[in-house]
């Protein structure tokens, strides 16, 4: 069981987390915040189940979750950024975790646009859902899946995924992990958009592919081509053939 007294105690937040709604067993984290949503939930509110049994990935796909060993949350952010910064949700999320981990000595990299990496497996992954009002994102939500404690037995060979644990060898208090995250996601996100230099700097530090060929999957093609940089509106800019192209939607494979 995930205590939500352990999570607040760490926090050095002003918003985020201050309201916690945990679960013991929930279809998906993002989902139930959009419910919520409907009955007056304030921005900063924490969702967090301990078995998330039908998460949300990217593109449709599901999260798979380990129940008591993982950690599965989301978080509603109002706010009145402008719409052209959505780009820049997943990786300033990223980004946060990587910061938050780190203090765990677990050096994580970041794969365009929403994947955590450890140790060239995947550790957890990101998925931000926004709803436009005029020009202005007028509420997101920050989904978070990250794999903690997870032993290699709880994984499929071909799934090609690890955890903290399996890195270190150590255990975690969940509660921690969760609210350092936080504590690491709240100025990223108050920072906006002034601090886009220093986020982009800073995530292709991290980045998974810097200066690496890559594939590309935008659409319905697959596309070869060079990594060079994140775009002004957190795009993905590859150099394919010699010509510098961004990208607006897509992943890395």
């Amino acid at each position: 069981m995930l205590f939500t007294n352990l999570v607040q105690a760490n926090l050095k937040t002003r918003i985020l987390g201050k309201q916690i709604e945990y679960y013991s067993r929930l279809d998906s984290t993002n989902s139930e915040v959009w419910e919520i949503i409907n009955k007056g939930a304030q921005s900063g509110v924490l969702i967090v189940t301990d078995n998330q049994f039908n998460g949300k990935g990217r593109s449709g796909r599901t999260w798979f979750s380990t129940p008591d060993k993982s950690l599965t949350f989301s978080l509603l952010i109002c706010s009145n950024l402008d719409a052209n910064l959505s780009n820049w949700l997943p990786i300033i999320s990223g980004l946060a975790v990587h910061k938050a981990l780190s203090l765990f000595d677990t050096p994580i990299n970041l794969k365009y646009p929403n994947d955590l990496i450890l140790d060239g497996k995947k550790v957890g992954g990101i998925l931000c859902e926004s709803k436009v009002k005029g020009d202005e994102l007028n509420q997101v939500v920050i989904g978070v899946g990250l794999n903690v404690n997870e032993t290699k037995d709880d994984f499929d060979d071909r799934l090609q995924a690890t955890s903290m644990k399996i890195y270190s060898g150590k255990f975690y208090q969940r509660e921690r992990v969760l609210a350092e995250i936080l504590n690491e996601l709240e100025p990223l996100l108050d920072g906006l958009p002034s601090n886009i230099d220093l986020v982009k700097s800073q995530w292709e530090s991290a980045c998974d592919h810097m200066n690496k060929d890559v594939q590309f999957h935008h659409g319905d093609n697959i596309i070869n081509g060079f990594f060079k940089s994140l775009g002004d509106s957190g795009t993905a800019v590859l150099d394919i053939n010699g010509k510098d192209t961004e990208f607006y939607s897509g992943k890395i494979l």
